[in-house]
């Protein structure tokens, strides 16, 4: 209670500001326009009354003005940013307002509004020249904008741009600590009475039921197609003031979800139906052609033969994939030397876990035995450069282990390995596959004695990608130990420990599915597709961390929470390809990601860098502000890829990462789950009991493999075969991923 003090304490001593075309004023006089902030209560809780109030003599129509809530946001050092907060979920409605912010430690703070707010957003830090300015990995503050210029989100209140001469705008702002996220609905129905939305899953098949719920008094629901048309639902209650809707869905794509109240207070949410796996991943492959996969000093600019060599061992298409083959080989000559050594930035040592990596895909995809000798060659070469003697993978003096996942690149090769000693009986592959699975289990396990006091690339701070992948190597090196083993155990509490703390950075109750299982990443749009100032991008390619690692705790735990988690990602992740264009096959593109900022008034790199091109060495992260940049809005938008026109070092096929994961997860793979009541739960299938025997049946051609969470001994169809299967956590065809043999 006294730490939940000293946070109220700095609530109470918020900062006004106005943004205008003078620039930031602060005060609680601005432009005389008077801001009054007051201590009160609200339906019980704490509260603010804010009050703007034109005391000019014009209008007054700044581009945003508002308050600094003085949370403090700010995280720089181990231990202490486990106590910071982050702003997880802020969302804005025609009417209402509601959010909360939580930290590492899994303290959650309550945001909810009765009354209209015109938006939200961020500032963000400063890091280093280059030689402008780029901006940093921390948040300097969270803003309610009580006003804010158009254009904004459908959703948000439009009237909320100006004061008139004597007009007065209040809003209230409660705000309480709550036990857990189950909470945060029910308590934002209550202090908005706007119904509240909960989506458990946010993502489905073409075949499946879908359903959602509703906190609310008798609202009238509505669900669109994504072809503008209103969708027959099924109510059922589920208590007081408490329901769930349900319908069957025809198309592929957007679902738009609003409840109103009686009173006419409305929520709004976004499911979505994706499309097959395949169409995902050819679309993913055919991208890696549009956008070039460019020989640069950054592994992202060439992340695009990933999805390439996942199509190709499934879904061959001889040109395309000659295509792609042909052009790695050119890239890798260019980065590369004949002993698989970097020529450059060789302290980078995620471009090469990252290519041994593709390598590994392209020799599945092949069967050619150069891919893996020369995958062979840079993990003996990684690891005799950048190996300490406590076991973690080094940029010179900073700890890179957990830069793009080092050791489970690492991870795979040795399995690769292991798997052709099996099939040639040529015992070097045997010994290089136990070097290397030796190399990366010390770097692991180097993660697990850190107990997240981690380091990463850029500035320290609790950084999504610095945890998630901390996570995930723990989660897969367990996957690899006997089950009855103590140190599976211990590693899967590890990776759970991690998981739950970065529970922070995850959207996990936005009623979206376009967003749903995205991490709370914001610097990426200036390296990637060379656009200012920071953003919050959620799904981005590198939200694919955190669903290798709760796949990984599925697959160790038989949590459903886990496989929901997993599945709502991979929906957001494939819904960033577009919908079908006029393109071979009628694959649509891909898109970078998914802005959730609703306003950022954003410069971007205008057209291509005179004198460049994607077969030419690129090096360095270019700074917009050295070329011609177009000023745009940008807010809660998919934000398109610009490799496809700019030939320098941009890094949007990052994108691709996204892709990885689904090849991984869910391309091949079926779930069912039983629980305890008999119901089934179904995962890429559709599964009914036949008398004694459960009959499962994939959801596309390429499922070919099935893991089973059962309660008891069962007779399992599948595919045309059955078998008895045990009770608890199993793969069918004994088979777990092509991974873990």
């Amino acid at each position: 209670m006294k730490i939940l003090a000293a946070i109220l304490t700095v609530l109470l001593n918020p900062t006004f500001y106005a943004v205008t075309s003078e620039g930031t004023k602060e005060g609680t006089r601005i432009d005389n326009v008077e801001c009054r902030i007051e201590h009160t209560e609200y339906r019980g809780e704490k509260a603010y009354k804010i009050t703007l109030t034109n005391e000019s003599g014009q209008a007054f129509t700044p581009i945003k003005a508002g308050i600094r809530l003085g949370i403090d946001t700010w995280m720089d050092t181990y231990p202490e940013w486990l106590e910071k907060w982050v702003p997880t979920y802020l969302f804005c409605e025609s009417d209402h307002f509601c959010g909360y912010m939580q930290t590492p430690t899994g303290r959650i703070l309550g945001l909810f509004s009765p009354d209209p707010i015109a938006s939200w957003s961020l500032d963000y830090n400063l890091s280093y020249p280059d030689p402008f300015w780029f901006y940093g990995h921390r948040i300097s503050s969270v803003n309610l904008d009580i006003l804010n210029m158009l254009p904004l989100p459908a959703h948000h209140p439009q009237q909320m741009w100006k004061l008139d001469v004597g007009e007065s705008v209040s809003v209230t702002l409660a705000y309480k600590e709550l036990n857990s996220l189950e909470e945060f609905e029910i308590e934002a129905f209550r202090l908005t009475d706007a119904p509240a939305i909960i989506m458990e899953k946010t993502s489905f098949s073409i075949d499946e039921t879908a359903w959602f719920e509703v906190v609310g008094k008798h609202p009238e629901v509505s669900v669109i197609s994504p072809s503008g048309k209103k969708v027959k639902t099924s109510c059922l209650a589920k208590g007081m003031d408490k329901m769930e809707i349900s319908f069957s869905p025809r198309e592929e794509g957007e679902y738009t979800i609003s409840a109103e109240s009686e009173e006419g207070r409305k929520s709004t949410g976004v499911m979505t139906v994706h499309r097959p796996w395949e169409y995902i991943i050819r679309s993913a492959r055919r991208t890696a052609i549009d956008c070039p996969q460019k020989p640069t000093s950054h592994v992202e600019s060439w992340y695009g033969f990933s999805s390439a060599f996942i199509a190709a061992d499934l879904f061959p298409d001889q040109e395309e994939d000659k295509m792609l083959d042909e052009r790695f080989d050119y890239v890798m000559n260019m980065l590369y030397d004949g002993s698989c050594v970097p020529y450059y930035y060789e302290s980078r040592i995620q471009n090469t876990s990252c290519t041994i990596g593709m390598y590994v895909d392209r020799f599945q995809a092949y069967s050619r035995d150069e891919d893996l000798i020369k995958a062979s060659r840079m993990a003996d070469w990684l690891i005799g450069f950048a190996q300490a003697e406590d076991g973690a993978y080094m940029n010179g003096g900073t700890k890179y282990t957990s830069v793009i996942y080092v050791a489970k690149s690492i991870l795979e090769l040795s399995i690769a390995e292991m798997q052709h000693w099996n099939a040639t009986g040529e015992p070097s592959w045997k010994e290089a596959a136990q070097r290397h699975f030796n190399s990366a289990r010390r770097a692991i396990e180097q993660l697990v004695a850190a107990d997240g006091d981690f380091q990463t690339e850029g500035e320290m701070t609790f950084e999504d990608g610095m945890v998630s992948c901390s996570a995930l190597q723990i989660g897969m090196l367990a996957l690899m130990l006997p089950e009855s083993s103590q140190e599976r155990k211990d590693l899967t509490d590890a990776m759970l420990k991690l998981l739950a703390s970065h529970d922070c950075l995850t959207c996990l109750k936005a009623p979206d599915g376009r967003r749903r299982g995205g991490t709370i990443r914001f610097w990426e749009a200036q390296y990637d597709v060379m656009m200012l100032p920071n953003m919050i991008t959620t799904p981005h390619g590198w939200s694919a961390w955190r669903a290798y690692a709760t796949f990984y705790a599925y697959l160790l735990t038989g949590d459903e929470r886990w496989m929901t988690e997993s599945w709502n990602a991979a929906g957001a992740f494939s819904a960033l390809v577009d919908a079908p264009g006029s393109g071979k096959n009628g694959t649509g593109k891909v898109r970078w990601a998914f802005v959730t900022d609703p306003f950022v008034q954003a410069r971007q790199v205008a057209g291509p860098v005179p004198g460049s091109s994607p077969d030419s060495l690129s090096f360095g992260n270019p700074h917009p502000d050295l070329y011609g940049t177009r000023e745009l809005v940008v807010g809660e938008q998919y934000v398109d890829m610009i490799s496809s026109w700019q030939g320098i070092n941009t890094q949007d096929n990052d994108v691709h990462e996204v892709f990885r994961f689904i090849g991984e997860s869910f391309l091949r793979n079926a779930f069912v789950i039983e629980h305890e009541d008999g119901s089934l739960s179904c995962y890429n299938c559709s599964a009914k009991r036949c008398r004694n025997r459960i009959d499962v049946k994939p959801a596309e051609g390429c499922i070919t493999r099935l893991h089973l969470n059962l309660t008891d001994e069962r007779q399992i169809r599948f595919r045309s075969e059955t078998k008895k299967m045990g009770a608890g956590l199993s793969w069918f065809d004994g088979n777990d991923l092509n991974i873990f043999d």
